[in-house]
C-alpha cells in the first residue's frame, strides 16, 4: 500500500459571516476531551475508569495585529457567535498532491476572555482570545466526523448518534 502525507498548510477564519482573512495567525479548534468515574466493586480485583460525558470545549483564535472589528466582536459575553474556519486538506504520494479536499470546522459559542494586544519593540502585535464552545462540527471532504451539541445532547461520530439510547432512555 503506497504510503500518503496529509497536510493543512492553511485556513480561512469567518467570525459570524466576517473574513478575517489574512488577520487571524492561528487556531486552537477544541480538543475532545472525556469525563471518566472511577468504577470499583466486590469482587474486581481492580479498578477501572468508565466513560461519563464530555469535559467542556474551548477553542482559541490568535491575532496577527491589534483589529478593532475582532475586539468589538470579543467584547460582549452575551451573545453567541458562529466562526467558521475552512481549510484545505493536501494528500500527497510519492507522485505529489494526490488529491485536495475541504475541511470545515463550525464552532458556536461565547468568547470567555480577549487580550486587547501584546505590543513589542519591533515585532508584530497580536490578540487572542478564548472561546467556550457549545457546538462543534469537524467535516473532512463533505463527511461529518465529529458534532457535539451540549445543549442539545448531540455527539455524532461519522455521522452515527452516540446518544441515541442514552437520550431514549432519560426520555428525550
Amino acid at each position: 500500500m503506497p504510503i500518503e502525507v496529509s497536510k493543512v498548510f492553511n485556513a480561512r477564519v469567518y467570525i459570524d459571516g466576517q473574513d478575517f482573512i489574512a488577520k487571524a495567525e492561528e487556531v486552537d479548534l477544541p480538543k475532545v476531551r472525556f469525563k471518566f468515574v472511577d468504577a470499583k466493586a466486590l469482587g474486581l480485583y481492580g479498578e477501572m475508569e468508565l466513560p461519563s460525558g464530555l469535559d467542556k470545549l474551548e477553542a482559541r483564535i490568535k491575532f496577527n495585529s491589534i483589529y478593532r472589528d475582532f475586539i468589538a466582536l470579543a467584547s460582549n459575553p452575551f451573545v453567541l457567535r458562529t466562526i467558521i474556519i475552512r481549510a484545505s486538506k493536501q494528500d500527497w504520494d510519492q507522485r505529489g498532491v494526490a488529491r485536495e479536499v475541504p475541511v470545515k470546522a463550525e464552532i458556536r459559542g461565547f468568547f470567555k476572555e480577549f487580550d486587547t494586544g501584546k505590543l513589542k519593540a519591533r515585532d508584530a502585535a497580536e490578540a487572542e482570545a478564548t472561546i467556550s464552545v457549545l457546538y462543534y462540527k469537524l467535516e473532512v471532504d463533505g463527511r461529518d466526523v465529529v458534532e457535539v451539541d451540549v445543549m442539545n445532547n448531540i455527539y455524532k461520530v461519522e455521522g452515527r448518534d452516540i446518544l441515541q439510547n442514552y437520550k431514549a432512555n432519560i426520555g428525550g
